[in-house]
């Protein structure tokens, strides 16, 4: 009887020793989803979609080249509206803001040529304006006078009559800067103006039609 005893204690423990604990099989389960997430997260998105970045910054009014361009594969859930696809789509426009190198090129970014009436000699300008809350009065087609203010007090009308083509997007590249970034038609003499105030605020006012 004693020799009987003793088998089946050695078959009770080892039965015992033998179990897995629910613990571990959790802590198993756990551990591989870890592991799964942590490929998941490192694996290339192979469907990434190529769009048109800047190369080198480029400040507001820059006309485009190849060279100052590059495609860059970019998430599919992280591609701007109106992202440009291609290159030669954007050769040759200008640029209606400040763009950082890497910054993603969309169309709110780049002036809109078909403003202009063929055979026009006026030109399409970057101007920022100081007023944001003002600037929300703005439409495209609005004349507008530019004033600015002085360093020594008082102001000084910098242009008497510009139009407005476009009133650009902020959140593209550093167009998001304070004040409202607007592009006008207007003659090279008003542009050479306005280049004499750059880095002064600029005011308006909506003329009459």
């Amino acid at each position: 009887m004693g020799i009987i005893h003793r088998i089946r204690a050695g078959i009770s423990t080892w039965s015992k020793s033998s179990r897995i604990k629910p613990q571990r099989i959790i802590a198993a389960v756990c551990f591989a989803c870890a592991c799964a997430l942590a490929v998941w997260m490192l694996t290339p998105d192979p469907g990434g979609t190529p769009i048109v970045v800047a190369n080198r910054n480029l400040p507001p009014g820059s006309q485009l080249r190849t060279q100052d361009l590059t495609l860059v594969e970019y998430p599919a859930r992280l591609v701007p509206d109106k992202a440009f696809t291609s290159v030669s789509d954007a050769d040759h426009k200008r640029t209606s803001a400040g763009l950082s190198k890497g910054s993603p090129l969309t169309q709110s970014a780049v002036l809109d040529q078909q403003a202009l009436p063929d055979g026009s000699t006026d030109l399409l300008m970057p101007v920022r304006l100081a007023d944001d809350a003002s600037a929300a009065l703005l439409q495209p087609g609005q004349r507008i006078r530019l004033f600015s203010s002085l360093p020594d007090g008082g102001s000084d009308i910098v242009v008497k009559e510009v139009t407005i083509a476009r009133l650009v997007d902020k959140g593209e590249g550093i167009s998001a800067e304070s004040g409202q970034l607007v592009s006008v038609i207007l003659s090279s003499g008003d542009a050479a103006r306005i280049a004499e105030f750059a880095g002064m605020p600029i005011s308006f006012a909506i003329l009459p039609d």
